[in-house]
This record gives C-alpha cells, sequence and structure tokens, in this order.
C-alpha cells in the first residue's frame, strides 16, 4: 500500500518538545518571554564579532562590503562538554553550530519528557537553522580575511 493511500493516522506526527537557541534567548522558553515582551534582539554588530569599519558600506553596490551593520547575535552560550560526556579534545574540534545543535537536542528531548515518559522507538530530533547553507563558507571565508 503506498503511503497516500494510508490511513492519515498512520503518518500523523506530534510535536511534544522544543528546543531553540536564538539572539537573547539561550532556550526556548526564553524566545518566548521575549516575543510576549515584544524583545526586539537586533543590534549594531560589536567588534569581538568583526570591525564594521572593514566590512561595511553604505552603497549596497559596493564590492566585498555589506550595508549592513546589524544583526541577531546569538551571545552567552555556554557549552559543557563534560555533562554531555563529549570528550575535551572533540569539544574543542567542535563548531559552535555542532554545540548549539546538540544543546536544542537537549532541550527538546527534556521538553518531551525524557527520561520519564519517552519512547526511544517512536522519537526522532528534527534540526534546522538559518546559517545561509554553501554561501556560508564563503562567508566565513571574507571575515577570516579582511
Amino acid at each position: 500500500m503506498s503511503s497516500s493511500t494510508r490511513d492519515p493516522a498512520e503518518r500523523a506526527i506530534a510535536i511534544v518538545g522544543v528546543g531553540a537557541i536564538l539572539p537573547d534567548a539561550p532556550d526556548a522558553q526564553s524566545f518566548w518571554q521575549n516575543v510576549l515582551a515584544g524583545r526586539n534582539s537586533i543590534t549594531d554588530v560589536t567588534p569581538d564579532r568583526w570591525l564594521a569599519s572593514d566590512y561595511w558600506d553604505p552603497d549596497p553596490k559596493a564590492p566585498g562590503k555589506t550595508y549592513s551593520k546589524i544583526g541577531g547575535w546569538v551571545r552567552g552560550i555556554t557549552f559543557e562538554s563534560t555533562k554531555l560526556k563529549i570528550p575535551p579534545r572533540v569539544a574543542a574540534a567542535m563548531d559552535d553550530g555542532q554545540k548549539w545543535a546538540l544543546l536544542c537536542a537537549g532541550e527538546a528531548l527534556r521538553d518531551a519528557g525524557y527520561p520519564n515518559r519517552f519512547d526511544s522507538e517512536s522519537t526522532a530530533v528534527i534540526l534546522g537553522n538559518a546559517m545561509g547553507g554553501e554561501r556560508h563558507y564563503e562567508t566565513v571565508l571574507r571575515l577570516s580575511f579582511p
């Protein structure tokens, strides 16, 4: 029987846990509080990220430059690899996106009731990010060489 003819209940899913790391929100609950408070988490870039003078130009057509100096910056996320039983040398080789994915997955699982009411046979963690896909590599290279 094809998947299109099966009973929809057999294909149903339920989102039972959520995890997030976002600007000014180290977890989903903090993000929701920011939404309720109407908090704007977009700020100017700070020198610890990159020097605006190296990359910014008010002309949107200036080659090799950006006309924006604002963004939503994730800050203050602590990754304790020993709590996740990740060897220190492995943790040192991980990038922030990998660390954040593990933290978000853990938060989603805890939000779903792990380890108490948890069925590992019918559970999945779905990750999403907004890191720019393949173009991300070009951006990183550009930031490495002002």
